[in-house]
């Protein structure tokens, strides 16, 4: 037979908690620190020095990029005797650059994500001390002042030997010590 469901009272259905929806997933991405929600930094206090060293490189290729504008607005006539407009393109350009740099720089995911690796990465660096970076550069310069005398030795040689079977015709001793042009 059949079994009867009872319906459930109305005490036992308002006393039940409501149930939540489950929260979203989190991406990494939240962005942190204050103002308004364009100046915002994502992942803010990570990868600080490499951040702050991509900013200023790129802050600097963006002061040369002002200058190079300001310069070439010097070709056109009517923008050189307009001395306002000549000068507000390249702060335009300049603040258009820095706004370009702070997005990439601080709230791009996957720049912001890349760099705050590369400073991880860079931690992880074994550094070479001051004492053996002096000694490879002592050999890297003793090489280089060495190969100069073989590669001189083997020119003069080659120098005679040519200049002996009359191929050249060039007087080292007299190109080397004296004479001249007579």
């Amino acid at each position: 037979m059949a079994e009867q469901v009872q319906p459930e009272s109305s005490v036992e259905r308002d006393s039940a908690p409501p149930a939540r929806p489950p929260a979203p997933p989190t991406t990494g991405h939240e962005y942190t620190g204050g103002g308004a929600a364009p100046f915002r930094i994502l992942k803010a206090g990570q990868g600080l020095r490499v951040r702050w060293g991509t900013a200023i490189g790129a802050g600097v290729l963006a002061v040369a990029l002002a200058d190079f504008v300001w310069n070439r607005l010097a070709l056109f006539d009517f923008i050189e005797r307009n001395y306002t407009l000549r000068t507000a393109i390249p702060v335009i350009v300049l603040v258009l650059a820095a706004y370009l740099i702070f997005w990439l720089v601080g709230r791009q995911p996957k720049v912001v994500d890349f760099l705050i690796a590369t400073e991880g990465e860079m931690k992880k660096v074994n550094w070479s001390t001051r004492k053996e970076v002096w000694g490879a550069t002592k050999v890297v310069i003793v090489t280089v002042l060495a190969l100069a005398f073989i590669l001189a030795v083997v020119d003069v040689v080659f120098i005679v030997f040519f200049s002996s079977i009359h191929v050249l015709k060039f007087d080292l001793m007299r190109h080397l010590f004296g004479a001249g042009n007579q």
